[in-house]
C-alpha cells in the first residue's frame, strides 16, 4: 500500500503507547547500499536497544481471552509507529470488548470453547481470516473464494477441538494475502488444554511475562519510515525478503529477564525469510528445549542447540536462563545457512533479491539481558504430552511434486484454478503424502489447511538437514508432533501421514499451498477436497 492509497482509505493513527525512542531509517531501495551497516540492521549488536513490545490486556497484541460472546472484528487501514516514531501505514483487524480496543488481538481459548465473530471488511479491496492450523470447517477455514468486497461482513462460528498450543490467523484473500499480510493482519490463535496448564504450574509461567508469544518478521521501509512492499519480478518468483527483523513490531529488541525458564513461542510471520534459531552467549551457543510444534506440545522435552523455522511454522521452545547470572547477555539469533535459493536452472533465470539482508549471514533477533540475581530453578517435566503416531497400515500414496515450469511454481504440474480440484480425497482416511521438491528449485514451506499431519520421514536432504536430523528417518526437531506447515528444500522428498478424520456435514474443500506467500498469490496452490 502506498501513501496515496493510504490517504484515500481514510487513516487513523494508532496509540501505542510504548514510547519506542529509535533512528530513523534509510530506504532500502539504493542497491549500493547492500551488506553495509545501516540503520537498525541486525548484525549489529549495539543497535538493540529498544524494549521489546509484551502483549498487554488491551490495544495492539492485546489478550482477548475468548467467552461465549460474539465480537465484530474489522479489518482496517491505520498508521502504526515501527520506526523512528513515525506513523507508517499498517493494516490490522480491531475489535472492542468489556470496555477495551484490541488491535490484531491474541485471542485465547480453552480447548472446546466456542468462537464467534463477524468480520468486517473495512478496506478499500477484498479480504477474509484463515484460522491457521485449526481443525474447523471448510466455511470457517478462510478459502480464498471466501473473500469478501469493502463493506461486507464474514460470520464466523465454531468450536475450537485443537489440542493445546500456539495457532495463528491471518488474511488470505485472493491474489492478496502477501500484501495484507506484510501491512499487517495478522496475530496469535492461543489454544489451551490440560496439558498446557500441568506446564505452566510446573514452571510457575505467566502468559505476558514469562510465558512470551514472538512473531518475527523482516520488512524494507522507505526514507520516511514507512512500509515498503513493491515486490519486483523476481521477488514474486522468489518470495519478498526484508532488511529489518521485527520482534512483536518491535525493531532492535532487548528484554530484560530473571536467571529462571522462559517459555518462547516462536511464529516465522515473514512472507518467505527462513530462520535458523539459536541462542548465543558471545560465541557460545546455548543449549534450549523444544517443547512444541505447529499442533501443540510434543511428548518431551527435546534440547537442541538450533532448529530451522520456515514461514507460517511454529517452534514453542523452553529456554534455560538459570544457568546465566546477573549482567549476562544473550541474543536470539538466526544463523547463516545456504538458502539454496539459487539451485541449478533457477541460476539461469537470474535469481536474486534487493534485499540488503541475505541468509549468508549471522544475525540477532532478540537481546535478552539478566538483571535479577538467581533463585534457584525448577524441573521440566520428562514428559509434556500424548502424541498418538497415525496407524498407516492401510493408507494410501499420494505424491506430490513441487517445481517450477514456466516462470511459475506448481503443484503436481497445476496453478490454482478456484474450480479445479487436483486434491480429491475421502473423509476419514489416511493417506501418505509424498511431498517431492525439483533438484531445480528452492526450498518450499508448505501448508495444509483444515487438517494436521505428521511428519513420517526425510529423504535425500541437503547437507544442513542431516546434521540436524537425529529424530528418526532423518527428521528434524521442527517435524516432530503434529504439523500444518512443512519445509521441503531443493532435492528432498518429505513424507507425511494425513488423517482427513472429520465430522463436519457434506464435502470439505480446504487448500494446499506454498506459505511463501508471494508463490502462494502466483497460483502455487490447489484446492483439496475432501469428500463426505
Amino acid at each position: 500500500m502506498n501513501r496515496r492509497m493510504f490517504l484515500q482509505c481514510g487513516s487513523s493513527t494508532l496509540a501505542v503507547g510504548y514510547g519506542l525512542s529509535l533512528v530513523g531509517c534509510r530506504g532500502t531501495d539504493a542497491p549500493d547500499a547492500a551488506f553495509a551497516p545501516y540503520p537498525h540492521d541486525p548484525v549489529r549488536a549495539e543497535n538493540f536497544t529498544n524494549p521489546l513490545f509484551i502483549p498487554g490486556a488491551e490495544g495492539p497484541l492485546g489478550v482477548l481471552d475468548v467467552s461465549d460472546v460474539p465480537l465484530a472484528l474489522t479489518a482496517r487501514t491505520a498508521t502504526f509507529p515501527l520506526l523512528a516514531g513515525r506513523a507508517s501505514p499498517f493494516l490490522l483487524f480491531e475489535t472492542s470488548y468489556a470496555g477495551k480496543t484490541f488491535q490484531n488481538p491474541i485471542f485465547r481459548i480453552k480447548r472446546g470453547g466456542h468462537f464467534a465473530a463477524t468480520l468486517r471488511n473495512g478496506l478499500n479491496e477484498p479480504t477474509i481470516i484463515h484460522w491457521h492450523g485449526l481443525h474447523i470447517p471448510a466455511n470457517m477455514d478462510g478459502h480464498p473464494t471466501d473473500s469478501i468486497g469493502p463493506g461486507k461482513n464474514y460470520p464466523y462460528a465454531f468450536t475450537v477441538n485443537n489440542r493445546g498450543g500456539t495457532y495463528w490467523y491471518h488474511t488470505h484473500a485472493e491474489n492478496l494475502t502477501a500484501k495484507q499480510a506484510y501491512g499487517g493482519l495478522a496475530s496469535f490463535f492461543i489454544v489451551e488444554d490440560d496439558d498446557d496448564e500441568r506446564l505452566t504450574r510446573a514452571l510457575d509461567l505467566k502468559f505476558g511475562e514469562t510465558d512470551l508469544p514472538l512473531v518475527i518478521q523482516d520488512k524494507r521501509f522507505s526514507a520516511a519510515s514507512e512500509l515498503v512492499y513493491q515486490p519486483d519480478a523476481t521477488e514474486k518468483l522468489m518470495g519478498h525478503f526484508g532488511d529489518i527483523i521485527l520482534v512483536n513490531l518491535t525493531p532492535n529488541p532487548t528484554l530484560e529477564i530473571g536467571p529462571r525458564f522462559y517459555r518462547f513461542r516462536c511464529l516465522n510471520g515473514s512472507n518467505a525469510r527462513i530462520y535458523r534459531l539459536v541462542f548465543m552467549r558471545g560465541k557460545q551457543q546455548l543449549a534450549y528445549r523444544v517443547i512444541g510444534t505447529d499442533g501443540g506440545l510434543l511428548d518431551r522435552p527435546y534440547e537442541v542447540k538450533d532448529a530451522f523455522l520456515a514461514p507460517g511454522e511454529r517452534l514453542d521452545v523452553l529456554f534455560d536462563a538459570s544457568q546465566l547470572r546477573q549482567g549476562d547477555t544473550v541474543f536470539l539469533k538466526s544463523l547463516a545457512f545456504d538458502s539454496m535459493h539459487n539451485e541449478g536452472a533457477m541460476e539461469m533465470a537470474g535469481a536474486n533479491r534487493t534485499a540488503r539482508l541475505g541468509d549468508s549471514v549471522e544475525f540477532n533477533l532478540l537481546k535478552l539481558v539478566v538483571t535479577r540475581p538467581a533463585n534457584g530453578p525448577r524441573a521440566v517435566p520428562a514428559r509434556l504430552s500424548q502424541v498418538e503416531p497415525i496407524d498407516v497400515g492401510r493408507a494410501t500414496v499420494r505424491k506430490v511434486r513441487l517445481e517450477l515450469a514456466g516462470m511459475r511454481w506448481r503443484i503436481n504440474g497445476e496453478v490454482y484454478r478456484k474450480d479445479a480440484f487436483p486434491i480429491d480425497a475421502r473423509r476419514n482416511t489416511v493417506e501418505i503424502w509424498e511431498l517431492h521438491n525439483a533438484q531445480q528449485s528452492m526450498p518450499h514451506p508448505m501448508h495444509m489447511h483444515g487438517f494436521q499431519f505428521q511428519v513420517l520421514s526425510r529423504q535425500n536432504s541437503p547437507k544442513q538437514i542431516r546434521a540436524l536430523g537425529g529424530y528418526g528417518n532423518g527428521r528434524i526437531v521442527s517435524d516432530l508432533g503434529w504439523k500444518d506447515t512443512v519445509l521441503v528444500w531443493p532435492g528432498e522428498t518429505v513424507r507425511l501421514a494425513v488423517d482427513l478424520s472429520h465430522d463436519f456435514g457434506g464435502d470439505q474443500t480446504y487448500v494446499f499451498h506454498c506459505h511463501n506467500l508471494e508463490h502462494e498469490d502466483a497460483g502455487m496452490m490447489v484446492n483439496m477436497r475432501v469428500r463426505a
